[in-house]
């Protein structure tokens, strides 16, 4: 089964609505566990370093850990 494309998109939507929902409700929001990045997410990162540095040479190392740092956020909300 091929998984949809918005999939995780439906995740994390469902998780703010939870979220929200407990916290109009007055209940402690459920602890939830840490989200890495994937092997796809590594590529990804990996294919956006070798674009940026097609046109320019080098990219700032701060510029990388901006771009994981949003990654990351992305995907823990």
């Amino acid at each position: 089964m091929t998984d949809c494309p918005n999939c995780e998109y439906h995740k994390q939507r469902a998780q703010l609505w939870r979220d929200e929902a407990y916290k109009q409700a007055g209940h402690p929001l459920p602890e939830r566990g840490w989200v890495g990045l994937t092997d796809e997410d590594c590529d990804e990162v990996e294919r956006w370093v070798e674009f940026k540095e097609e046109g320019s040479g080098r990219i700032p190392m701060q510029k990388l850990i901006r771009y994981i740092e949003a990654k990351l956020k992305e995907k823990n909300g």
